[in-house]
């Protein structure tokens, strides 16, 4: 019986990791050499701590604008530059396969940029914020989250789950999605991010893993700097 259910677990894994493959393959061709320009164009306009809202180009990126109809598919942060060179590594995201990581503004599998800016926050907030995304580089993508997030978006009582391996926060079980990476780093700064759907008089209730990448949009505490559309 013990062997039958790790060979069951063994499979389970492996249906999970093709799916996931599956899904972060590219539906369309990447950004043209115009718009990887004018993405190096705006670094002069990033500061610390700004948040990056695209809409993918991968067949899991379809899957969640249409979920949340909206054209954004992914959030990120900018922290500034980690490394030396033109285009340095300076983005950091949950990437649904590599996990969190730090990848260069030319590597934004985006046709649309939308750049976001958090009005309250002092420079050394931006600082705190872009240290502690930085300090998770290398924890892994929760697919447990984001399939439950996608079933509660679309009210689905779907009785299917995907195993979790864990049931502590994600700050202490070391894996987020995108969106979960950015409200733990506002929340560690004293900013929890409410948007709009919610409603503020509820805003105590309110659990930051129902937070999407549309929402960041939304929130009032954010200004548009700049956005890239092709």
């Amino acid at each position: 019986m013990a062997r039958a259910l790790r060979l069951l677990s063994q499979v389970r894994s492996s249906l999970l990791v093709a799916f996931t493959l599956y899904l972060s393959k590219p539906v369309c061709d990447g950004p043209q050499a115009s718009q990887r320009a004018d993405l190096d164009s705006l670094t002069a306009m990033l500061l610390p701590g700004d948040v990056l809202l695209t809409d993918g180009n991968t067949r899991a990126a379809a899957i969640v604008r249409r979920v949340t109809k909206s054209p954004w598919a992914h959030v990120s942060l900018y922290v500034g530059p980690l490394e030396d060179g033109m285009d340095p590594r300076c983005v950091v995201e949950a990437d649904l396969v590599a996990g969190v990581r730090a990848v260069r503004l030319s590597e934004l599998k985006a046709r649309r940029v939308y750049i976001l800016r958090a009005m309250c926050l002092t420079d050394a907030d931006r600082r705190r914020l872009a240290d502690w995304v930085i300090s998770r580089i290398g924890d892994k993508y929760d697919l447990a989250h984001a399939w439950a997030l996608g079933t509660r978006l679309l009210r689905l009582p779907l009785p299917l789950r995907l195993p979790s391996t864990s049931t502590y926060p994600p700050e202490i079980s070391g894996r987020f999605i995108c969106s979960s990476l950015l409200a733990h780093a506002f929340l560690k700064i004293g900013y929890p991010i409410v948007p709009l759907r919610h409603n503020i008089s509820k805003a105590a209730s309110w659990d930051s893993r129902d937070l999407a990448p549309c929402d960041f949009q939304t929130a009032s505490m954010f200004e548009v700097v700049n956005q890239l559309e092709s």
